[in-house]
Parts: structure tokens; sequence; C-alpha cells
């Protein structure tokens, strides 16, 4: 869920359907995360009703490593390791929607950052981007990788950072 203003926001519902798949089976998971941004943005109350955003994405040109910052949580809770990507093919990588893109896994967690090793064929490369569950169906029922710390239903939603 992203904040658009007072009172929109963009609800993040990948993680809740099944491959093949827009329509959530599980209804419960959708209300919960509307309810929670309901108490947050008509009622005022303080509660986390989103998962973590992005901050900062810092990345060395030719370095082998990629380190991403999250907000808007108190911390982050990393079920696994996928759902990470980079590319390094210039251009090429924002005409071509998967096969240029590589993926990356994460080698630490550190409070609200999380540090990705750049894929070897990439390094000492110009880095295109690196790109978060970027696809049709980019995880299976609720196997997101990166979730708040202190509310497991709220995943971080897909994103992409251009270089």
């Amino acid at each position: 869920m992203i904040p658009m203003g007072k009172s929109k926001t963009i609800y993040s519902i990948y993680s809740c359907c099944f491959v093949f798949s827009v329509h959530p089976r599980y209804k419960h998971d959708v209300g919960y995360r509307l309810s929670r941004s309901g108490l947050a943005i008509a009622y005022g109350q303080k509660v986390e009703f989103q998962g973590p955003l992005v901050d900062n994405v810092v990345y060395a040109s030719g370095g082998q490593t990629i380190n991403i910052t999250y907000r808007a949580v108190s911390s982050i809770e990393l079920r696994n390791s996928n759902g990470f990507e980079v590319c390094c093919q210039g251009s090429k990588c924002a005409n071509d929607n998967d096969h240029s893109w590589i993926p990356s896994t994460v080698t630490n967690k550190n409070d609200l950052t999380i540090t990705i090793a750049v894929n070897s064929s990439c390094v000492s490369k110009q880095l295109y981007g690196v790109r978060y569950l970027w696809r049709d169906t980019p995880c299976l029922f609720k196997q997101a990788a990166v979730y708040s710390g202190t509310d497991a239903n709220l995943p971080s939603p897909p994103y992409i950072k251009v270089f």
C-alpha cells in the first residue's frame, strides 16, 4: 500500500494471489490490509498500514553489492532471498521484460537495510538497474521476500530502480 495523498492509497495484494490469477482467494488478507489503512487514514489511528517502502538504493559503479534501505516500518522481516534481479545489458534491459534480468540474492540484513549480491556476470559492468518482484506472478502465496517486521501481513510492494 502506497499513500497517494491524504486519502488515497494503493494496495499491494500480489502476495495474496495464486499463479495465473489476479483475484485473491483469501479475501481476509485483502480486507485486513484495507482495514488497516482505513484506521490510519480515515480515523487517524497510529497503526502500521503499509509494508516496507524503498527509501534509498546505493550502488557503486562496478561494485559487487547493492544496499536497499526501507522506510514506513520500524523493522523488516526477510522471509527468503528471492525476488531480486539486476540487469547489466544497458538499454536492452528497458525493452526486454524478463530475459536480460538476472536473479540476485540477499546476502545480509541489518535493521532496515538489506544487501544484495550482484551476479558475477555483471561485476565490473555498468549496472542498468535492480528490481524486486517485477513479474506477472511475482511470488507464491505469502512468499514475498520482504515484509514488515511488526505486522507479518504487510509486504513490500514491487519496485524497480534504474541507475
